[in-house]
């Protein structure tokens, strides 16, 4: 009933359906009066009065209506798969019309969230800039939050905090009030940023040239690649700190305590560093170029590859200190300790060596250990200068490089492997060794006194 209803249906909706239709109708009427009735009309019409041309009669209408009902079939199939185009053509503009509509909706929450952030990044700034150091710091958390929950805004706050630790430490009443130690609230975004265990800042560029941070306690901060170009960092603690690749510039580091901390690649260009503790530091490929080490303790530091042209390393402890391949060209290590010192490979020529000692004792105050050895001749028995490496020491020596400063460095420490070690520079390394004077002796103890703000006199 439910098909011949919407057969009905479409046979009044469609005019060549109602044809086709009418005239099935009357095909059937034709072949039933022929067959049954046989009337005197039809044999006129058609011509048949035989048996045979009744049979005739009946096969033409019935191929007749064959044809018509083909016809109403793909009529109807036509109109169904019409009808069905017309539903997914209304179902996909009601699914593009919800799309649209939930696009909408989104494009507006992320405008009202957009808002939301905008406002919280506008008030902590404002807060940045409270008279109230706990109202500043406070500032300083919700950018933090925010940098938390905003990916693309992590770079925008850590530029904010880092230029507010920069104009706040750069102010003359700050430095004068601190001259040793940073306020409470510098202090807590060091630690906030740089030395709390998250993912935040990860990656992020690090902007604190000229900072004055003296006495900071940086240690195992995560600062690499960080600009800290003629930053203050006196007796800070940076110990274990992740520096690689960071740009201490003519920072200020006298004193300061690096032990195990990790600067490879890092520039130490006229880097001052006179009296720092440096001891197991991880230095190699670093660029120390003039750098001011004057009495610093590099016991067992790690300095393959190092450029430490025309550094200034008078007195200073490089017990067991790896220097293989270093540049130290025209470097001064005047009354250093060299004792167990490594330095194949490494360039001479010009380096000054005088009254350089490799004496068994604990590291002592710069200014006694300079005067202990005024007039004494270069002790460099525990150096090795060539030779005394395994295949095994050169791959430890070059593991912590770059690709490139790798390979050079291997092949200038080839002709070191299997072979006796050697205890004195070559002829023609270009190393000046004997004694120097005590005039050269007070020159070195006053340049570091200045320095350092000590009495040139004081522990002499």
């Amino acid at each position: 009933m439910n098909a011949l209803r919407a057969i009905l249906e479409w046979v009044r909706e469609s005019p060549v359906l109602a044809i086709l239709v009418a005239l099935l109708i009357g095909l059937i009427v034709i072949f039933v009066t022929v067959g049954v009735f046989d009337p005197a009309w039809v044999r006129r019409f058609f011509g048949g009065e035989t048996g045979t041309e009744k049979f005739r009669i009946l096969e033409f209408i019935g191929v007749g209506m064959g044809g018509v009902l083909l016809a109403i079939g793909a009529t109807i199939a036509h109109r169904r798969a019409r009808a069905m185009e017309d539903a997914a053509n209304a179902q996909a503009k009601a699914a593009d019309a919800q799309a649209k509509a939930a696009t909408q909706q989104t494009v507006a929450n992320e405008g009202a969230e957009d808002g939301r952030r905008q406002e919280r990044l506008k008030n902590a700034i404002e807060h940045l800039g409270h008279e109230s150091d706990s109202v500043r710091l406070g500032g300083a958390y919700e950018l933090f939050h925010l940098a938390q929950d905003t990916e693309d805004l992590r770079q925008t706050a850590l530029d904010i905090l880092c230029a507010h630790i920069r104009r706040t430490t750069g102010e003359e009443g700050y430095r004068e009030a601190h001259k040793r130690k940073p306020s409470e609230e510098v202090q807590s975004l060091l630690t906030l940023l740089f030395r709390q265990e998250h993912q935040v800042f990860t990656d992020r560029r690090i902007d604190l040239q000229g900072s004055w941070l003296n006495g900071a306690m940086l240690d195992r901060a995560r600062l690499q690649r960080a600009e800290l170009a003629g930053a203050r960092l006196q007796g800070a603690r940076l110990q274990e700190a992740q520096l690689q690749g960071a740009n201490l510039t003519a920072a200020q580091l006298q004193g300061a305590y690096l032990s195990w901390a990790e600067l490879q690649r890092a520039s130490l260009i006229m880097t001052q560093l006179q009296g720092a503790f440096l001891a197991r530091m991880h230095l190699q490929g670093a660029n120390l170029h003039r750098a001011q080490l004057q009495g610093a303790f590099l016991t067992r530091t790690q300095l393959q590859g190092a450029n430490l042209d025309e550094a200034q390393l008078q007195g200073a402890g490089l017990v067991l200190t790896q220097l293989q391949g270093a540049n130290l060209h025209e470097a001064c290590l005047q009354g250093a300790n060299l004792r167990e010192a490594q330095l194949q490979g490494a360039n001479l020529a010009g380096t000054q060596l005088q009254g350089a000692t490799c004496q068994r004792r604990s590291h002592v105050v710069l200014k006694e250990h300079i005067r202990e050895r005024i007039g004494e001749e270069s002790d460099l028995s525990e150096v090795t200068f060539a030779g005394g490496l395994s295949r095994e020491d050169v791959d430890s020596i070059v593991k912590d490089l770059p690709d490139k400063k790798a390979k050079e460095l291997r092949e200038e420490l080839e002709p070191h492997v299997d072979k006796p070690a050697s205890h004195e520079p070559s002829e023609n390394s270009g190393a000046i060794v004997g004694s120097y004077t005590e005039e050269e002796a007070e020159r070195w103890i006053a340049e570091y006194a200045k320095a350092t703000g000590e009495s040139p006199r004081a522990g002499g």
